[in-house]
């Protein structure tokens, strides 16, 4: 069997390996920085041009002398990208990204625009989290109408990827669930479409990711000495395919991403609502498989800005204890980018809570790193409230912190297996092109994982955990009429009850 050409686009890099049946790095895997352009306002996004420079360089830089034996490519991209492209395929705007927060105070006017929000959730599995596309194209169509009426196009990352390496607009399901506006049976909602103002017809073709391909384009295969007729896989979005390498989405296994952003997610077979918090997501994989429960915006950024306000080096959090089991009473909330739920989400900004003068540089520290453990446990309660998640594997940068790691497994009182490798989306994403789903897919996350480092809860520190979480919940929930005042908004009392609904996981067989 030939080797598979793996492409994962996020929002800080462009990575690219060759892939071997065996689910193996060939070689080593390349990368490309990506920067993203920002400003005061908000605005959080990649310029297409460079974008598309940097996907071409990476694939040449790991494909080298090999093109012969690539067999096929994969694709994994980001959730939340949105660019708009006119009748002429030229970039109206750049891609954005869920960092971007331009059109965070415009969430209101789009609520009006849809009329019913909790309706939207049931059709789309989305909660109702400005971070949605869907929100920014209403904000696009009501500040700048001329631009609306030129749009041809409406893309996520992976349609503009797809694109350059195979001349169509074609996305897959999880990608597209990402704008907000695609349905749970997998087609684009036209009402809540028009109600922005736009049309289904400006919207990319869905395809099943684990099993559809798109030939790649003559010139490309040409370019990267690829066999002529070489396809691409859709494929799925990043987190999915993170999953896909770690779990191969066995029942009762639920899967993080630990990085910039991070995730909280086991398998379902049917959506799972949450109405009430808004925090739940179920990410369509498939018609009749998702991807349930949520993103969490802020992981590794929390600890960026830690280090940069008290001009700390990152051996200061990984070197020692740091503080103790509840950092003697301080909290942090670290929504710096906002998070995704119905009653901090839309508002969020970061908080410390309970400093005091005996306050040390460590209980502070150690309270940032509790703040993002407690932002997994919140998505963990709501979405899993009868504890039938019986280990989290987690992959992503900040995992290498195994400090932080242990007091993510006593905070959430899981077990959490560390990846060995880590690229696992480049991994996952191949692993998908070559197996799809099913047995096989199990069968080679098992072997991935085989060995993976293995973390125990404290059975002490979680049960402190247990009783600061009622704490810091119960603060959190406190939050809501500050931060709204704080954003110009009419105080609404709000608070959430958690989901009780069973999970209806997907079996092993799936």
């Amino acid at each position: 069997m030939g080797l598979i050409l793996s492409i994962d686009v996020g929002t800080t890099n462009v990575k690219a390996a060759l892939v071997d049946e065996n689910g193996q790095i060939a070689g080593e895997a390349k990368s490309v920085n990506m920067k993203i352009e920002g400003d005061a306002n908000g605005k959080a996004e990649h310029n297409p041009a460079k974008l598309r420079t940097a996907l071409l360089e990476v694939c040449r830089l790991a494909i080298g002398s090999r093109g012969k034996e690539v067999e096929c490519l994969s694709l994994t991209s980001y959730m939340f990208g949105l660019m708009l492209v006119d009748k002429d395929d030229k970039p109206l705007t750049h891609m954005s990204t869920f960092l971007d927060t331009t059109s965070q105070s415009h969430y209101p006017q789009f609520l009006q625009a849809i009329g019913d929000a909790d309706r939207m959730y049931v059709k789309t599995g989305c909660p109702p989290i400005f971070q949605y596309p869907v929100n920014r194209l209403h904000y696009i169509a009501t500040k700048n109408p001329a631009m609306r009426d030129k749009v041809a196009h409406v893309l996520d990352s992976k349609a503009f990827i797809m694109r350059v390496l195979t001349g169509e607009y074609v996305t897959d399901y999880s990608t597209a669930n990402s704008m907000g506006c695609l349905d749970v049976n997998g087609n684009w909602d036209r009402e809540i479409i028009e109600a922005v103002g736009f049309s289904t017809a400006q919207f990319p073709r869905v395809l099943n990711g684990f099993v559809e391909k798109v030939p790649l384009t003559e010139a490309i295969c040409a370019q990267f000495g690829l066999k002529s007729g070489t396809a691409i896989s859709a494929g799925l979005y990043d987190g999915a395919a993170v999953a896909a390498a770690l779990t191969g989405f066995e029942s009762h296994i639920a899967v993080g991403n630990f990085g910039t952003s991070g995730m909280f997610r086991v398998p379902t077979a049917t959506p799972v609502q949450d109405l009430e918090g808004g925090a739940i997501q179920s990410c369509l994989l498939k018609p009749g498989m998702f991807f349930t429960g949520s993103g969490i915006n802020n992981c590794t950024i929390a600890t960026n800005l830690l280090l940069n306000v008290l001009g700390l080096e990152l051996d200061y959090l990984r070197g020692k204890a740091l503080s103790v089991p509840g950092s003697n009473g301080i909290m942090t909330f670290p929504y710096f980018t906002g998070e995704r739920d119905k009653v901090i989400g839309n508002i969020g900004t970061g908080v410390v809570f309970g400093l005091g003068i005996a306050s040390t540089r460590d209980d502070l520290a150690r309270s940032f790193l509790e703040g993002v453990a407690f932002s997994f446990l919140f998505v963990k309660e709501r979405l899993d409230p009868n504890k039938t998640v019986k280990e989290l594997r987690l992959g992503g940068g900040g995992s290498a912190n195994l400090a932080w790691m242990q007091i993510m497994a006593d905070a959430l009182n899981l077990p959490i297996r560390l990846t060995n490798n880590p690229e696992m989306g480049i991994i996952g994403a191949a692993c998908v092109a070559r197996h799809g789903v099913g047995s096989e897919l199990l069968e080679r996350s098992r072997k991935i994982m085989a060995g993976g480092k293995l973390i125990e809860p404290i059975a002490a520190n979680a049960a402190i955990y247990e009783e600061v979480a009622d704490r810091y919940f119960a603060v959190r929930a406190s939050l809501r009429e500050p931060l709204l005042a704080r954003n110009g908004l009419h105080p609404l009392k709000n608070r959430a009850a958690p989901a009780t609904k069973e999970l209806g996981l997907l079996s092993e067989k799936a």
